[in-house]
């Protein structure tokens, strides 16, 4: 099917059956018959991802995170691979507008028994909180986390921050604590870079919200991180449609069949509004995603996309 094609909205009869339940079928005008179900027969998973917000600045996240999974399941991605710039074209470390921590010689020599991770964490978790409290004034009910991650040169200094898995956080609360990780500074790597990733995870005072569990929650946790390994390609999309002038917002839910293996084999938009050409680019970037195999031979993957959503909409 076309890209253009799989833009059409489609009109369709579904018949829907509880989960452990039977599926009604009706022949004719004759009464339903109850096909019993077979426990040795796995249901399919059906995993949905709460929307991935894409924005030109980088300050990605997901509104709602994923559930707890199973115990001890990662929700920080596979980072990608860093590279430090040339000495000769490196711009050096951006300068923030806000104040941050800053790791002196000093505080270095102090803890020089700890981990780089581990004096990263200490010397930003005041700051971080206060990225977070600040916050609040505009978003009060967000209650989430975010991993900072630090890419270090081989001065030791900080030449590139990111945020991975971030979810139910404010915007600016991430663009805060990016800033206050800029301002690190560290031992020289001994290999000659480093990458640092800081976890970060906020609660109410209510303490941790619960949720009810489902049999899908581990395999929704990892669709999570499989669908997050997308935002490059996501971004490129959106810096395409930049460098045309196009039109830069969009909004849609990819309903993504699975194989066996956990390739996509099929994207459906259904509902989608903006423009259409970086939807359809995005449905390809969706495309090539390699999911955990999903039981029972085949599985469902419900994603929802928005690029450049306005302030205030959220």
């Amino acid at each position: 099917m076309s890209r253009r094609k799989a833009l059409r909205l489609h009109v369709a009869l579904a018949f829907v059956a509880g989960v452990g339940g039977a599926v009604a079928v009706a022949c004719g005008g004759g009464e339903p018959s109850t096909l019993p179900v077979d426990p040795s027969v796995r249901r399919p998973p059906t995993a949905e991802v709460a929307e991935l917000e894409i924005r030109g600045s980088g300050i990605d996240r997901f509104t709602r995170c994923a559930p707890p999974g199973a115990l001890g399941q990662h929700w920080i991605p596979t980072l990608p691979p860093w590279t430090p710039p040339a000495a000769s074209g490196s711009p050096g470390a951006p300068e923030p507008s806000a104040p941050g921590p800053e790791l002196d010689r000093s505080y270095v020599s102090r803890t020089k028994d700890r981990t780089a991770t581990e004096q990263a964490i200490e010397a930003t978790h005041r700051d971080f909180r206060g990225c977070f409290r600040r916050s609040l004034v505009r978003d009060p009910t967000q209650d989430g986390r975010v991993a900072i991650v630090l890419r270090v040169g081989p001065d030791g200094r900080v030449l590139q921050v990111e945020s991975h898995a971030a979810c139910e956080i404010a915007p600016d609360a991430i663009a805060c604590m990016k800033q206050v990780g800029a301002r690190l500074r560290f031992d020289p790597p001994p290999a000659g870079s480093d990458t640092i990733t800081i976890p970060v995870a906020f609660t109410s005072r209510d303490g941790v919200k619960k949720t009810q569990a489902t049999d899908d929650d581990a395999y929704t946790a990892s669709a999570y991180l499989t669908v997050e390994s997308a935002r490059p390609s996501l971004h490129a999309c959106e810096a395409e449609a930049r460098r045309e002038h196009r039109d830069l917002e969009a909004q849609a839910t990819f309903t993504m069949t699975l194989s066996a293996e956990g390739r996509v084999t099929h994207v459906h938009i259904d509902p989608w509004a903006g423009a259409q050409p970086l939807l359809v680019c995005a449905a390809s970037a969706l495309e090539r995603l390699a999911f955990a195999p999903p039981a029972g031979g085949k599985g469902t993957v419900i994603a929802r996309i928005n690029f450049n959503p306005r302030q205030g909409t959220r």
